[in-house]
């Protein structure tokens, strides 16, 4: 690799590095240009380069976050052997990785574009992703006999949206706590959506 592109893929990721601890500290609205570029010691001309827009910046930015986050979860939980240890151990992960104040600059960026923008579809498209990837998870727990055979993206989009309600006790909680309240609340999920649970 010569020099220049090293140094243009070391100012990228200077750059998605510092927005993204601004955007997760100050809120996708409240972070300027002039911000991240005062950060990250970067130029205008540089992050224009890079990105044509905050909002350019803010989509791949998320789309790195996640999918760095899912290969990282995915190399913890090839060594355990089944898919309900494997949703314990992701209880704990979500405790661990979930990144609460960037997800609320999700939000807000959601609100500025809109919903129906391309650059808002391409948000979603991102976001459901990561469902997509949860999806195969149960799969290969109802694949297994461990879960019961209901619609797996249901079931996925079910269990994320029952992790980020509780992720709200943060809080109230340490992590510790947060982690003992995953932990019961998987329990309770398993319950209801493993085979061996009662009618």
């Amino acid at each position: 690799m010569n020099k220049r592109l090293y140094d243009a893929i070391q100012t990228r990721k200077k750059l998605i590095d510092s927005a993204m601890a601004l955007f997760a500290q100050k809120g996708y609205a409240a972070t300027s240009i002039d911000d991240i570029c005062a950060h990250s010691g970067c130029s205008k001309g540089s992050l224009y380069y890079h990105f044509r827009s905050k909002e350019q910046l803010f989509l791949e930015l998320a789309e790195f976050a996640f999918k760095e986050s899912w290969n990282v979860w995915n190399e913890l939980s090839t060594p355990i052997p089944s898919v309900r240890e494997k949703l314990f151990a992701y209880a704990d992960y979500f405790v661990d990785h979930h990144n609460k104040p960037l997800n609320k600059a999700g939000e807000e960026f959601i609100a500025k574009v809109g919903p129906q923008s391309e650059i808002g579809m391409k948000f979603f498209a991102i976001v459901m992703g990561v469902v997509d990837d949860f999806e195969k998870l149960v799969a290969e727990g109802i694949a297994s006999g461990e879960f019961k055979n209901e619609n797996p993206k249901e079931l996925a989009f079910m269990i994320l949206s029952y992790y980020s309600g509780l992720s709200d006790s943060r809080s109230f909680l340490d992590r510790e706590g947060m982690k003992n309240l995953f932990r019961k609340a998987t329990s309770l999920l398993l319950e209801g959506i493993s085979c061996t649970s009662s009618p």
